[in-house]
């Protein structure tokens, strides 16, 4: 990730596992200790990089969002096009595209 931390997933069956709406509320009021998040398809994430449960919430955040750009279900519309030209990243940018494409 950008900040170094990479976000685990683990293809381990087990009980106890939050969906991702849920750990990202424990983790934003404090609760964070210990939680197994499922990513989906058998895959879980943990707090185990060097910023632990900060880190965890902000990478589940940012997963949550890459699903909801890929699924279509992000609501776009409070982002208006500014007067000023928006430069993106060529990495960014391909980032991007590969959400949005659909087979």
């Amino acid at each position: 990730m950008a900040d170094g931390s990479l976000l685990r997933a683990r293809a381990q069956p087990g009980d106890g596992r939050l969906g991702l709406d849920e750990a990202i509320t424990r983790l934003e009021a404090g609760q964070g200790d210990g939680l197994v998040v499922d990513l989906g398809n058998g895959r879980t994430a943990i707090a185990d990089g060097h910023r632990g449960n900060d880190g965890l919430l902000q990478r589940l955040r940012g997963h949550r969002m890459m699903v909801a750009l890929a699924s279509g279900a992000a609501d776009l519309s409070q982002f208006s096009a500014s007067a000023g030209a928006v430069k993106v990243s060529p990495l960014v940018q391909e980032i991007l595209d590969a959400a949005v494409q659909r087979d």
